[in-house]
Protein backbone atom coordinates (compact mmCIF):
# COMPACT_ATOMS: atom_id res chain seq x y z
CA UNK A 1 0.00 0.00 0.00
CA UNK A 2 1.40 3.41 -0.95
CA UNK A 3 1.92 6.07 1.68
CA UNK A 4 -1.01 8.47 1.97
CA UNK A 5 -0.70 11.99 0.60
CA UNK A 6 -0.36 14.59 3.36
CA UNK A 7 0.57 17.53 1.11
CA UNK A 8 -2.76 18.22 -0.56
CA UNK A 9 -3.03 20.83 -3.29
CA UNK A 10 -5.94 23.28 -3.18
CA UNK A 11 -5.29 23.83 -6.90
CA UNK A 12 -4.33 20.69 -8.86
CA UNK A 13 -0.77 20.51 -10.10
CA UNK A 14 -1.78 19.42 -13.58
CA UNK A 15 -3.94 22.54 -13.89
CA UNK A 16 -1.18 24.93 -12.83
CA UNK A 17 1.25 23.30 -15.27
CA UNK A 18 -0.75 24.93 -18.06
CA UNK A 19 0.33 28.33 -16.67
CA UNK A 20 4.06 27.58 -16.44
CA UNK A 21 6.95 28.82 -18.52
CA UNK A 22 9.05 26.38 -20.61
CA UNK A 23 11.22 25.73 -17.53
CA UNK A 24 8.16 24.35 -15.69
CA UNK A 25 7.84 27.25 -13.25
CA UNK A 26 5.23 29.96 -12.72
CA UNK A 27 4.77 32.99 -10.48
CA UNK A 28 2.77 32.81 -7.27
CA UNK A 29 1.69 36.09 -5.69
CA UNK A 30 0.65 35.98 -2.03
CA UNK A 31 -1.49 38.99 -1.11
CA UNK A 32 -1.21 38.27 2.63
CA UNK A 33 2.57 38.67 2.67
CA UNK A 34 2.72 40.90 -0.40
CA UNK A 35 5.40 38.63 -1.85
CA UNK A 36 5.81 36.96 -5.22
CA UNK A 37 7.97 33.95 -5.99
CA UNK A 38 8.79 31.78 -8.96
CA UNK A 39 8.16 28.13 -8.24
CA UNK A 40 6.80 24.86 -9.60
CA UNK A 41 3.19 23.67 -9.34
CA UNK A 42 4.37 20.96 -6.94
CA UNK A 43 5.67 23.57 -4.49
CA UNK A 44 2.76 25.98 -4.36
CA UNK A 45 -0.92 26.05 -3.37
CA UNK A 46 -0.95 23.15 -0.93
CA UNK A 47 -1.80 22.51 2.71
CA UNK A 48 -1.29 19.55 4.99
CA UNK A 49 -4.37 17.32 5.30
CA UNK A 50 -6.81 20.03 4.23
CA UNK A 51 -9.20 17.45 2.73
CA UNK A 52 -8.59 14.55 5.14
CA UNK A 53 -10.17 15.29 8.53
CA UNK A 54 -9.71 12.96 11.47
CA UNK A 55 -12.63 10.65 12.20
CA UNK A 56 -13.97 9.61 15.59
CA UNK A 57 -11.63 6.60 15.56
CA UNK A 58 -8.59 8.85 15.14
CA UNK A 59 -7.94 7.78 11.53
CA UNK A 60 -7.86 10.15 8.57
CA UNK A 61 -10.93 10.12 6.34
CA UNK A 62 -9.58 9.85 2.79
CA UNK A 63 -12.86 9.93 0.83
CA UNK A 64 -12.64 13.52 -0.39
CA UNK A 65 -8.95 13.37 -1.33
CA UNK A 66 -9.38 10.05 -3.16
CA UNK A 67 -12.43 11.35 -5.04
CA UNK A 68 -10.62 14.53 -6.04
CA UNK A 69 -7.71 12.46 -7.39
CA UNK A 70 -10.08 10.44 -9.59
CA UNK A 71 -11.85 13.55 -10.90
CA UNK A 72 -8.52 15.29 -11.59
CA UNK A 73 -7.27 12.29 -13.57
CA UNK A 74 -10.36 12.38 -15.78
CA UNK A 75 -10.09 16.15 -16.26
CA UNK A 76 -6.40 15.94 -17.17
CA UNK A 77 -7.19 13.52 -20.00
CA UNK A 78 -9.85 15.93 -21.36
CA UNK A 79 -7.72 19.08 -21.09
CA UNK A 80 -5.86 18.66 -24.43
CA UNK A 81 -9.20 18.60 -26.27
CA UNK A 82 -10.19 21.88 -24.64
CA UNK A 83 -6.88 23.54 -25.50
CA UNK A 84 -7.37 22.34 -29.09
CA UNK A 85 -10.83 23.99 -29.09
CA UNK A 86 -12.65 20.74 -29.72
CA UNK A 87 -16.30 20.01 -28.91
CA UNK A 88 -16.63 17.61 -25.99
CA UNK A 89 -19.05 14.71 -26.14
CA UNK A 90 -21.71 14.62 -23.38
CA UNK A 91 -19.73 12.18 -21.20
CA UNK A 92 -16.51 14.19 -21.36
CA UNK A 93 -18.44 17.41 -20.78
CA UNK A 94 -20.02 15.97 -17.63
CA UNK A 95 -16.65 14.69 -16.41
CA UNK A 96 -15.07 18.11 -16.83
CA UNK A 97 -18.11 19.73 -15.21
CA UNK A 98 -17.42 17.50 -12.20
CA UNK A 99 -13.89 18.91 -12.14
CA UNK A 100 -15.16 22.50 -12.27
CA UNK A 101 -17.73 21.84 -9.54
CA UNK A 102 -15.14 20.36 -7.18
CA UNK A 103 -12.70 23.16 -8.03
CA UNK A 104 -15.36 25.53 -6.71
CA UNK A 105 -16.07 23.50 -3.57
CA UNK A 106 -12.45 22.71 -2.67
CA UNK A 107 -11.03 26.24 -2.69
CA UNK A 108 -9.94 27.81 0.61
CA UNK A 109 -12.37 30.66 -0.08
CA UNK A 110 -15.35 28.32 -0.22
CA UNK A 111 -14.22 26.26 2.78
CA UNK A 112 -13.90 29.44 4.83
CA UNK A 113 -17.23 30.87 3.73
CA UNK A 114 -19.15 27.66 4.33
CA UNK A 115 -17.60 27.29 7.77
CA UNK A 116 -18.60 30.87 8.58
CA UNK A 117 -22.14 30.22 7.37
CA UNK A 118 -22.41 27.09 9.49
CA UNK A 119 -21.12 29.12 12.44
CA UNK A 120 -23.82 31.74 11.85
CA UNK A 121 -26.51 29.10 11.71
CA UNK A 122 -25.27 27.48 14.92
CA UNK A 123 -25.26 30.88 16.60
CA UNK A 124 -28.80 31.64 15.49
CA UNK A 125 -29.95 28.25 16.77
CA UNK A 126 -28.28 28.92 20.13
CA UNK A 127 -29.81 32.39 20.35
CA UNK A 128 -33.25 31.02 19.60
CA UNK A 129 -32.97 28.38 22.34
CA UNK A 130 -31.70 30.89 24.91
CA UNK A 131 -34.38 33.44 23.94
CA UNK A 132 -37.04 30.80 24.54
CA UNK A 133 -35.55 29.92 27.91
CA UNK A 134 -35.39 33.64 28.83
CA UNK A 135 -39.07 34.17 27.95
CA UNK A 136 -40.07 31.15 30.01
CA UNK A 137 -38.16 32.56 33.00
CA UNK A 138 -39.85 35.93 32.50
CA UNK A 139 -43.25 34.28 32.59
CA UNK A 140 -42.33 32.60 35.88
CA UNK A 141 -40.78 35.79 37.27
CA UNK A 142 -37.39 34.09 37.67
CA UNK A 143 -35.18 36.37 35.54
CA UNK A 144 -32.01 37.41 37.36
CA UNK A 145 -29.62 40.28 36.66
CA UNK A 146 -27.17 37.75 35.26
CA UNK A 147 -29.83 36.47 32.88
CA UNK A 148 -30.46 39.99 31.57
CA UNK A 149 -26.73 40.62 31.12
CA UNK A 150 -26.28 37.38 29.17
CA UNK A 151 -29.29 38.24 27.01
CA UNK A 152 -27.84 41.66 26.22
CA UNK A 153 -24.45 40.23 25.27
CA UNK A 154 -26.05 37.51 23.16
CA UNK A 155 -27.78 40.08 20.95
CA UNK A 156 -24.90 42.54 20.69
CA UNK A 157 -22.71 41.42 17.80
CA UNK A 158 -19.97 43.84 18.86
CA UNK A 159 -19.41 42.24 22.26
CA UNK A 160 -18.03 38.84 21.24
CA UNK A 161 -16.62 36.83 18.35
CA UNK A 162 -16.84 33.17 17.44
CA UNK A 163 -14.26 30.62 16.23
CA UNK A 164 -15.29 27.86 13.82
CA UNK A 165 -13.20 24.86 12.81
CA UNK A 166 -12.49 25.06 9.07
CA UNK A 167 -13.23 21.35 8.68
CA UNK A 168 -16.90 22.34 8.95
CA UNK A 169 -16.39 24.00 5.56
CA UNK A 170 -15.93 20.59 3.93
CA UNK A 171 -19.73 20.58 3.78
CA UNK A 172 -19.19 22.73 0.67
CA UNK A 173 -18.62 19.50 -1.25
CA UNK A 174 -22.29 18.61 -0.78
CA UNK A 175 -23.19 21.11 -3.50
CA UNK A 176 -20.72 19.74 -6.05
CA UNK A 177 -23.08 17.25 -7.68
CA UNK A 178 -25.82 19.87 -8.17
CA UNK A 179 -23.31 22.33 -9.61
CA UNK A 180 -21.87 19.66 -11.90
CA UNK A 181 -25.24 19.01 -13.54
CA UNK A 182 -25.98 22.72 -13.88
CA UNK A 183 -22.59 23.36 -15.47
CA UNK A 184 -23.04 20.45 -17.89
CA UNK A 185 -26.31 22.00 -19.08
CA UNK A 186 -24.70 25.38 -19.79
CA UNK A 187 -23.30 26.58 -23.10
CA UNK A 188 -19.49 26.21 -23.33
CA UNK A 189 -17.35 28.36 -25.59
CA UNK A 190 -13.76 29.60 -25.86
CA UNK A 191 -12.40 33.11 -25.39
CA UNK A 192 -8.89 33.65 -26.76
CA UNK A 193 -6.56 36.41 -25.57
CA UNK A 194 -3.63 37.24 -27.84
CA UNK A 195 -2.38 40.50 -26.31
CA UNK A 196 -2.87 40.07 -22.54
CA UNK A 197 -1.78 37.11 -20.43
CA UNK A 198 -4.53 35.60 -18.31
CA UNK A 199 -4.09 34.68 -14.66
CA UNK A 200 -5.71 32.17 -12.36
CA UNK A 201 -6.08 31.95 -8.60
CA UNK A 202 -6.70 29.72 -5.59
CA UNK A 203 -10.45 30.24 -6.18
CA UNK A 204 -10.66 30.05 -9.99
CA UNK A 205 -14.28 28.87 -10.38
CA UNK A 206 -16.98 31.44 -9.65
CA UNK A 207 -19.85 33.04 -11.55
CA UNK A 208 -20.45 36.66 -12.38
CA UNK A 209 -23.39 38.52 -13.87
CA UNK A 210 -23.10 38.99 -17.62
CA UNK A 211 -25.73 41.62 -18.41
CA UNK A 212 -29.46 41.61 -17.81
CA UNK A 213 -31.61 43.57 -15.36
CA UNK A 214 -30.38 44.40 -11.86
CA UNK A 215 -30.76 41.71 -9.22
CA UNK A 216 -33.46 42.63 -6.72
CA UNK A 217 -32.16 43.20 -3.16
CA UNK A 218 -32.37 40.10 -1.03
CA UNK A 219 -32.78 37.70 -3.95
CA UNK A 220 -29.13 36.79 -4.46
CA UNK A 221 -27.58 35.64 -7.72
CA UNK A 222 -27.20 31.91 -8.32
CA UNK A 223 -25.68 29.86 -11.09
CA UNK A 224 -29.14 29.11 -12.45
CA UNK A 225 -29.71 32.78 -13.27
CA UNK A 226 -29.98 33.19 -17.07
CA UNK A 227 -27.25 35.85 -16.98
CA UNK A 228 -24.73 33.84 -14.93
CA UNK A 229 -21.29 33.42 -16.51
CA UNK A 230 -18.36 31.25 -15.40
CA UNK A 231 -15.04 32.52 -16.87
CA UNK A 232 -12.61 29.65 -16.20
CA UNK A 233 -8.98 30.21 -17.32
CA UNK A 234 -7.54 27.21 -19.16
CA UNK A 235 -4.16 28.77 -19.92
CA UNK A 236 -2.51 32.22 -20.15
CA UNK A 237 -4.29 32.66 -23.47
CA UNK A 238 -7.62 30.84 -23.21
CA UNK A 239 -10.76 31.08 -21.08
CA UNK A 240 -13.44 28.42 -21.06
CA UNK A 241 -16.68 30.39 -20.80
CA UNK A 242 -19.86 28.82 -19.43
CA UNK A 243 -23.14 30.68 -19.85
CA UNK A 244 -26.79 30.08 -20.75
CA UNK A 245 -26.68 31.52 -24.29
CA UNK A 246 -27.27 28.80 -26.87
CA UNK A 247 -26.00 30.59 -29.96
CA UNK A 248 -22.28 30.33 -29.21
CA UNK A 249 -21.80 26.71 -28.17
CA UNK A 250 -18.19 25.57 -28.68
CA UNK A 251 -17.34 28.61 -30.79
CA UNK A 252 -14.10 30.58 -30.50
CA UNK A 253 -14.26 34.29 -29.67
CA UNK A 254 -11.45 36.82 -29.61
CA UNK A 255 -10.96 38.32 -26.16
CA UNK A 256 -10.04 41.96 -26.54
CA UNK A 257 -7.34 43.33 -24.25
CA UNK A 258 -9.84 45.34 -22.19
CA UNK A 259 -12.00 42.30 -21.52
CA UNK A 260 -8.94 40.15 -20.80
CA UNK A 261 -7.93 42.65 -18.14
CA UNK A 262 -11.45 42.47 -16.72
CA UNK A 263 -11.13 38.67 -16.55
CA UNK A 264 -7.90 39.08 -14.57
CA UNK A 265 -9.65 41.55 -12.29
CA UNK A 266 -12.34 38.95 -11.59
CA UNK A 267 -9.67 36.41 -10.62
CA UNK A 268 -7.98 38.94 -8.33
CA UNK A 269 -11.28 39.86 -6.68
CA UNK A 270 -12.38 36.27 -6.09
CA UNK A 271 -9.09 34.80 -4.91
CA UNK A 272 -8.61 33.84 -1.28
CA UNK A 273 -4.91 34.58 -1.12
CA UNK A 274 -2.91 33.42 -4.16
CA UNK A 275 -2.77 34.65 -7.76
CA UNK A 276 -0.84 32.61 -10.36
CA UNK A 277 0.62 33.83 -13.66
CA UNK A 278 3.17 32.67 -16.21
CA UNK A 279 5.19 35.81 -16.88
CA UNK A 280 6.36 38.29 -14.27
CA UNK A 281 4.20 41.40 -14.45
CA UNK A 282 4.24 44.33 -12.05
CA UNK A 283 0.72 45.27 -13.04
CA UNK A 284 -0.59 41.85 -12.00
CA UNK A 285 1.19 42.16 -8.65
CA UNK A 286 -0.47 45.52 -8.09
CA UNK A 287 -3.83 44.04 -9.09
CA UNK A 288 -3.45 41.24 -6.55
CA UNK A 289 -2.77 43.72 -3.76
CA UNK A 290 -5.59 46.03 -4.84
CA UNK A 291 -8.02 43.21 -4.08
CA UNK A 292 -6.20 41.68 -1.13
CA UNK A 293 -9.26 41.32 1.12
CA UNK A 294 -10.74 37.79 1.12
CA UNK A 295 -13.78 37.32 -1.07
CA UNK A 296 -17.23 37.05 0.54
CA UNK A 297 -19.79 35.62 -1.87
CA UNK A 298 -22.18 34.25 0.75
CA UNK A 299 -24.35 36.80 2.51
CA UNK A 300 -27.23 35.56 4.63
CA UNK A 301 -28.52 39.09 5.10
CA UNK A 302 -28.45 39.02 8.90
CA UNK A 303 -25.81 40.69 11.05
CA UNK A 304 -23.69 38.48 13.27
CA UNK A 305 -20.54 38.70 15.37
CA UNK A 306 -17.15 38.28 13.71
CA UNK A 307 -16.71 34.61 12.90
CA UNK A 308 -13.09 33.51 12.57
CA UNK A 309 -12.38 30.26 10.74
CA UNK A 310 -9.44 28.44 12.31
CA UNK A 311 -7.63 25.24 11.39
CA UNK A 312 -8.16 23.80 14.87
CA UNK A 313 -10.34 24.86 17.77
Amino acid sequence: MSERTKRQHVIPRFYLRHFTQPDGELWTHDCVTGSVRKTTPEKTAFETNIYTPVGEDGARIELIEDTLATIESQAASIYPDLLAFRTLDPVAKLDFAAFLATMFARSPAQLRQFAQTMGQMALWGGRHAMDREFREKEERGEVSAADRTIQKVLHDSEMFSMDVDRRVGLLAFQQAETLMHLMAQMNWSYEISESQQLVTSDNPVFWVKGGGPPVLPGYGFGLGNPYAVIPFPLSPGVILRLDWRRDGAWKKFKLERKRAKLANQYQAKHKERLLFFRDSDQGLRALAMKYKDPVNQINLGVSSPVIDVVRKL
